[in-house]
């Protein structure tokens, strides 16, 4: 991958000791800084699998990430006199795919977006902007604005693909129009306030007995396409589905238990990723 989330990774990694400082030059996420993401997870007791994933980024985050690119903290709410909102707010409308920007409360415009999919939902909470970077190129678009969300390498940004507006699309991030969120940009400073409201994506927890879904069929076509289930995927939780399950959870390291839980969820999605190459945001 190459990107301004990836080149976070790689500042924080050089702040920490991990990677010499002349490779955080490049925004490649290349074979120097797998290494060192390797032994920062060998040394504070991390899955050893070379990749940023949500435990990887949160022990980051946590060590110093948080002060990266800025040291400032976000600048809280006014609570006296009469200014009651921050000199900007962004609004993440997830019900409806739309993103408000207020100046003291009041709109100044709104437009649409891409979020993310059932599987890689867009955090709902209350973040803000930590890092902002013109024309990072590829699937970032024309503009990037890196959110505080301490488990990921979340940020909204422009796309490559414009047929994704307004639909449940991404990984995670937040797509914009390249024009509109040039527009945005300049009224965008660091520690600009992202609230993200919507409906929250829980999946149920899949064992035998559990009536067929679209859930059960999404876990088999991954197991499938990662060559441990063998059967067709018709969304039945069979004992063939829990045998590929723990035979799943036994290659990832994981409690091996034939049911389908939010740890095995993760691992599914991130080693399907992998398999199938890939690398959007």
């Amino acid at each position: 991958m190459v990107g301004p989330d990836v080149y976070w990774v790689k500042v924080v990694l050089a702040e920490l000791g991990f990677l010499n400082r002349e490779a955080v030059l490049s925004w490649e996420f290349d074979t120097q800084t797998e290494a060192a993401v390797l032994r920062f997870q060998r040394m504070h007791n991390l899955p050893v699998d070379g990749i940023v994933g949500p435990s990887t980024f949160r022990a980051l985050w946590t060590l110093c990430g948080h002060r990266i690119p800025c040291d400032e903290k976000p600048r809280p709410l006014s609570s006296g006199g009469t200014h009651h909102y921050p000199a900007a707010l962004l609004h993440v409308d997830g019900g409806r795919c739309l993103l408000h920007h207020y100046v003291e409360g009041h709109l100044q415009g709104s437009y649409p977006v891409a979020l993310g999919s059932p599987n890689t939902p867009t955090p709902n909470g209350y973040w803000y902007v930590i890092s902002r970077e013109i024309d990072p190129g590829g699937f970032f678009g024309s503009r990037w604005l890196g959110l505080s969300i301490p488990f990921g390498a979340y940020g909204i940004h422009g796309t490559d693909n414009p047929e994704s507006i307004g639909k449940r699309a991404t990984h995670g991030c937040i797509y914009m129009l390249n024009s509109h969120i040039e527009e945005l940009f300049n009224h965008v400073q660091l520690n600009t306030p992202v609230v993200i409201t919507g409906p929250a994506a829980i999946g149920r927890m899949l064992q035998p007995g559990v009536l067929p879904g679209r859930d059960i069929q999404r876990v088999q076509t991954i197991l499938h396409a990662l060559q441990i289930f063998p059967g067709h995927p018709d969304g039945r939780y069979t004992p063939a589905t829990a045998a590929a399950v723990a035979s799943f959870q036994k290659l990832e390291g994981l409690h091996i238990s034939g049911q389908v839980c939010p740890f095995t969820y993760e691992a599914l999605e991130k080693a399907y990723d992998i398999a199938m190459g890939a690398v959007r945001p």
